[in-house]
């Protein structure tokens, strides 16, 4: 399976940690990406990488308030 790399981005853009996980699939990684933001509260955003090529990013739902 292929190996995604997931980035949790503060919204300065930085990033503070990473985890490496195997996914059938880019569908599969944007799933995992949704669990990896819920599990990093400070995080805006997780960006996805698969070796030197950008997948994606999918970030938080902004509050309509």
């Amino acid at each position: 399976m292929p190996l995604f790399t997931f980035y949790p981005c503060r919204p300065d853009g930085s990033s503070a940690a990473f985890e490496t996980i195997e996914c059938r699939d880019e569908a599969h990684a944007l799933v995992r990406a949704r669990q990896v933001l819920d599990d990093h509260m400070s995080a805006v955003e997780v960006v996805i990488w698969q070796g030197e090529r950008q997948v994606g990013a999918v970030g938080r739902v902004a509050d309509p308030a």
